[in-house]
């Protein structure tokens, strides 16, 4: 493991952690939502569905385009994208314009990690792909964690459009940080890339394709819409840790 390629892979892992933080920002604002766009319970879910649909529609042009741009491009445009999209939903006041900040949102979410996957498999050896791949997923995800208490106090203390025109800010920083370290030549023209065709003919692809599709759900609905509204309304407890009263 060269200390240049340990580099590169620390700058995507950031840059994946923050399209986590963005993807899960919807999660903790669900009631703030509801409220600001007018928005029962099917209009939340249109929302989070949407912002998932085009995540998942996105998958196999994103893969064909960072053969042909590179894992630097595609890092920076997924960037701003998911900036713009929390741009739009920071003055969004209704429910198309919701829509739309949650379709960039998705969009630019949809490029970054398999640009970061890419990029492992151009600095590693193969046998150390399948590690630094999970570890990739796995330090990501704590950008779920780490868009909760932000923004849930932010949104207490400053409101809405203050609370994402900050996350957008946050990207702005990732696409910086991108631009400034990696260093990401195009693939060798020599080698074609199989077809669709073939690559769902391979076991893994479709195993990967239902394992995602089967134990994910639950998860992804608790956390990307219901679940903060169903502890909050639901199950009583209090949106903000309640300050200890007990004597030292």
């Amino acid at each position: 493991m060269t200390r240049r390629a340990l580099i590169f892979w620390v700058t995507g892992v950031l840059a994946y952690f923050v399209a986590v933080f963005h993807r899960q920002s919807l999660g903790v604002a669900s009631l703030e939502a509801a409220s600001r766009l007018d928005l029962g319970a099917s209009g939340l879910a249109t929302l989070a569905m949407l912002q998932l649909l085009v995540y998942a529609v996105m998958q196999i042009p994103v893969g064909v385009l960072v053969d042909r741009l590179g894992s630097k491009r595609m890092l920076v445009i997924g960037a701003l994208v998911m900036s713009c999209g929390q741009v739009v939903f920071a003055f969004a006041d209704d429910l198309l314009l919701g829509l739309a900040a949650r379709m960039l949102v998705g969009a630019g979410d949809a490029m970054t990690f398999i640009s970061v996957i890419r990029l492992v498999n151009l600095s590693f050896p193969p046998r150390r792909n399948p590690v630094m791949v999970q570890l990739t997923g796995l330090i990501g995800q704590f950008g779920a964690i780490a868009s909760t208490v932000p923004i849930i106090g932010s949104l207490h203390a400053y409101g809405w459009t203050p609370t994402f025109l900050a996350a957008a800010a946050l990207g702005l920083v990732a696409t910086v940080l991108v631009a400034a370290v990696l260093r990401d030549g195009r693939p060798s023209a020599v080698h074609r890339a199989p077809g669709l065709k073939a690559a769902w003919m391979q076991p893994g692809t479709r195993l990967g394709m239902w394992t995602h599709a089967a134990t994910q759900c639950s998860a992804a609905a608790f956390m990307l819409l219901w679940g903060y509204p169903y502890l909050v309304q639901g199950q009583g407890l209090a949106p903000r840790p309640r300050a200890c009263c007990c004597p030292h």
